[in-house]
């Protein structure tokens, strides 16, 4: 979604444009920061932020322009209530984002210091694919060398990691728990053959190096963050998440070996 504010030299803080294709109208009162506020912790949260982080940046921007706020957030849903006025946002599967990230958390800091200027957040990076490819093979194949496996093996991981990257379960609109379980069958799968066929090769290590795309790592160290922060509840619920993904990491590996046996 791309968002243009523009904040008006000396117009009241509590009142400027947002010149967008939206529905708030001209004029950002009360209600349309609250809403934003929300729009921005939603895609915190989306682009791999902790739940924390999400919560104070909807805090902070409401406090910035004199609004008091309640929030409780958990990886799937946010609830806040700001005055006469309740917002719920629902939040699907994330998509990790670094550097969308970081451009959002520039954005809330720049809304809170209430800077008399213009503001841009843009769209999601689009990369381009070679850079993807580069970005896949890089990781899959030294994880693979890492763990102990040849450049054979890490050339293979490489090439089954493009195929569950560019297979794109996840436009089936399933559960992470089924794109999981799905993208490691597929990559267990691919990693037996070359044993099959007669080719030298150690299927376990390009499997590890293919599933390192699928480990929730992220998700781990966010849920460690969220709990030392006093947000058990939050913390709690990525930490089952992470769990979850693993377990259908390693159901969706077993059932590639289970089959690739009876080849």
């Amino acid at each position: 979604m791309l968002y243009i504010y523009y904040i008006k030299k000396n117009y009241n803080v509590n009142s400027f444009y947002k010149k967008v294709n939206n529905n708030y109208g001209d004029y950002m009162q009360d209600k349309e920061i609250f809403s934003l506020s929300l729009d921005i912790g939603k895609e915190i949260i989306r682009s791999g932020g902790e739940i924390s982080r999400a919560k104070d940046t909807i805090i902070r921007i409401n406090k910035a322009y004199g609004n008091s706020c309640e929030v409780f957030a958990l990886p799937s849903v946010i609830i806040a209530q700001s005055g006469e006025y309740i917002q719920i946002r629902h939040i699907d599967n994330e998509d990790t984002d670094l550097a969308e990230l970081a451009r959002l958390n520039a954005l809330s800091r720049r809304l809170c210091k209430s800077d008399n200027e213009e503001i841009h957040v843009t769209k999601k990076t689009i990369y381009h694919k070679a850079e993807s490819i580069i970005a896949i093979c890089t990781a899959t194949g030294s994880f693979c060398i890492f763990f102990g496996g040849s450049i054979i093996d890490a050339l293979f991981s490489a090439f089954i990691g493009i195929v569950i990257t560019y297979c794109h379960i996840e436009k089936l609109n399933l559960p992470s728990f089924s794109v999981n379980l799905i993208s490691a069958f597929i990559s267990s799968l691919l990693a037996n053959i070359p044993t099959v066929i007669g080719l030298s090769v150690n299927p376990d290590k390009i499997i590890i190096g293919t599933i390192m795309l699928l480990v929730p790592g992220l998700t781990v160290v966010n849920s460690i963050r969220d709990m030392m922060k006093g947000d058990l509840i939050a913390g709690l619920f990525e930490l089952f998440n992470a769990i979850m993904s693993a377990l259908a990491i390693a159901l969706g590996v077993a059932g590639g070996i289970f089959i690739t046996k009876w080849i």
